[in-house]
């Protein structure tokens, strides 16, 4: 994915910016929400979002 694209990325929970971590993207909220990434595509589903940090 070219930069321009995951720069623009957000969390649609939370709208903040996401921020790759390996197979996910993870939000740079609090309590952050992460996002799994399937064959290259970030898959970006409230309903499929998983809670990293509760708080």
């Amino acid at each position: 994915m070219t930069d321009w694209i995951e720069n623009a990325l957000r969390c649609p929970k939370t709208g903040t910016e996401l921020t790759r971590e390996g197979e996910f993207y993870v939000s740079a909220s609090s309590p952050a929400w992460r996002y799994r990434i399937d064959n290259g595509v970030p898959i970006l589903l409230p309903t499929e979002a998983v809670q990293v940090n509760p708080s």
